[in-house]
């Protein structure tokens, strides 16, 4: 029988510690929302009473009628010498009313001793008094023991008596923090297997740091050795380097077969959720999930090398440790000057494309593209437009015959209504040539507003194509104003979004060419979708009446 596992998060209060997240009190309510659907067992919310946000939240978030989580507020023991009574703090977290107070509290002499300012026996007492109050007042209390590993190591008696005197008080569970980050995999597990064997009775949790990058593992590891309920954030955020990720903890423990047929979570998680998971608070935390976060990131399953593609194309075990879908992820082939044929050829199929005639053709430019400095990594769109190019059926939707850009005088005062760069374009579609004129207050931005007003004479849909982002890298900034300029363009199109780059010396060319290949692509895309469109309707109709003809 597989033993079951609690999962605790943190994300609201030790994750908003992280440098560079500030969470309004709607992103926390949404954040709940989020991890309770997921099916989280406890979401610490915050400290109520240390700021008037974290006291709102609480108040707010009864409301949310939650179906999984119980809500905890975070908080202290006692202060030295201070009753439950009188201590302002523990008077905040009843007021909180959760059904579950979390409480830290020392388990380390040196930091008894050195900023409590207080002796070992009144700590003791400050963790039995603390406990019993909330017990009294029949909430689930669990001790967050700050420093345990430190303060194990220091005086594994004095950490036993405060796991003694929490139980005694009548503690639902402790759990052992790893504060400073700074413990081994080995040592937690040979510690938790210690405490585990003092205590058998006593469940057992972990919190875990990551300083040294081994929070995950950590974390798992403390699970092997007995504890029963797991604390992190989602993407691992937290004051310095961050906490235990709940992502590939999840993960792992779900998946992997060392853990999967020993260990459950008692609530019914679903794998297949955790990349939009991380993705939602990554979007509200406004820091962008990283590309290389494990199970989940863009690059979890990403193959670039041509030797691993071709290796993927048979087996996808063989550089893939589970598939990308249990996670909610899924395999990405790019391309490269390091693309061998299954890259080209699966990349290829992805976007319903047969290079197997041309092969050669379309490696060969891509190989001398990325020799110029423009990588199709990230540019799915440039890809298409190279395999399109070389196919004998492919002519352009149209050609541009001149672009010309001018800046105006740049001391133009702001006020002044006339904008300070205009973009002459004239392009050929057929025997038809336009001409068109346009401003802007930049000069990429006018070239496109040219463009697309020139296109739009011959083209009307072509305003339905719109373009989101815009980013720029330097190649070889040690040339200083002459270096080779990246340009790469996102474009949209209703469900539809492509990318497209462009690399020269001048951005305005660089920008101009990744213009260009989005607006043919557009043009293909929207043509080869009419198609099918017109396709499925006549299909359509010619059902109904067979249909008809058969009921007559």
């Amino acid at each position: 029988m597989s033993k079951s596992l609690l999962l605790y998060d943190t994300t609201l209060r030790d994750g908003a510690q992280y440098k560079g997240i500030s969470f309004s009190l709607q992103d926390k309510l949404k954040i709940t929302q989020l991890l309770d659907d997921f099916g989280v067992d406890y979401i610490e919310g915050g400290w109520p009473g240390s700021n008037p946000k974290d006291e709102a939240y609480f108040r707010h978030a009864k409301s949310l009628g939650l179906k999984h989580a119980k809500l905890v507020a975070f908080g202290a023991t006692r202060k030295p010498s201070v009753s439950v009574d009188d201590d302002q703090q523990i008077q905040s977290l009843l007021a909180a009313q959760t059904p579950v107070v979390a409480l830290v509290s020392k388990f380390w002499r040196y930091h008894v001793e050195t900023v409590l300012r207080t002796d070992l026996s009144e700590n003791l007492a400050m963790i039995f008094d603390s406990i019993t109050l909330f017990k009294h007042e029949q909430r689930e209390v669990i001790l967050d023991a700050e420093h345990f590993f430190d303060g194990f190591n220091d005086s594994p008696d004095y950490a036993y008596q405060c796991l003694q005197v929490a139980i005694n008080a009548g503690v639902d569970n402790v759990t052992l923090c790893d504060t400073n980050g700074g413990t081994m995999p080995h040592e937690i597990a040979d510690i938790v297997a210690q405490v585990k064997a003092r205590f058998p009775l006593l469940s057992l949790g972990i919190h875990c740091h990551n300083d040294c990058e081994v929070a995950v593992a950590n974390s798992l590891s403390a699970v092997s050795a007995g504890v029963s309920l797991v604390q992190g954030t989602v993407n691992g955020y937290g004051e310095r380097c961050g906490n235990a990720n709940l992502i590939p903890i999840i993960a792992s423990l779900s998946l992997k077969p060392c853990y999967k047929d020993r260990f459950s979570f008692h609530s019914a998680v679903e794998t297949q959720q955790l990349s939009f998971l991380a993705k939602q608070v990554a979007d509200i935390a406004n820091i962008p999930l990283k590309d290389d976060a494990a199970y989940v990131g863009t690059h979890a399953f990403s193959h670039k090398g041509g030797i691993h593609v071709a290796a993927i194309a048979k087996s996808s075990k063989t550089y893939e440790h589970i598939h990308p879908e249990l996670v909610g992820n899924q395999r990405d082939i790019t391309i490269s000057e390091l693309s061998g044929k299954s890259n080209v050829q699966l990349q290829a199929k992805k976007l319903g494309l047969d290079v197997s005639r041309n092969f050669k053709q379309v490696l060969d430019s891509i190989k001398s593209l990325e020799e110029t400095g423009l990588t199709l990594e990230n540019a799915s769109g440039s890809f298409e437009m190279i395999v399109r190019q070389q196919e004998d059926t492919y002519r352009p939707y149209f050609t541009v015959l001149n672009i010309q850009i001018n800046v105006n005088d740049l001391n133009i005062p702001a006020r002044n209504p006339v904008e300070p760069c205009t973009a002459m374009v004239t392009v050929r579609v057929k025997n038809r040539i336009a001409h068109v004129v346009e401003e802007a207050s930049g000069p990429v931005d006018a070239l496109n507003l040219a463009l697309k007003k020139a296109l739009a004479m011959f083209y009307p849909q072509i305003n339905q194509l719109k373009l989101t982002d815009y980013k720029v890298s330097i190649l070889n900034p040690e040339k200083a104003s002459a270096a080779t300029t990246r340009v790469w363009i996102q474009s949209t199109c209703k469900e539809e979004h492509w990318a497209t780059i462009g690399c020269s010396d001048n951005i305005i060319k660089a920008s101009a060419q990744a213009l260009l290949d989005s607006y043919q692509l557009f043009l293909i895309k929207y043509d080869i979708l009419t198609e099918a469109a017109q396709t499925q309707s006549l299909s359509s109709k010619n059902f109904r009446e067979v249909t008809n003809h058969g009921n007559t």
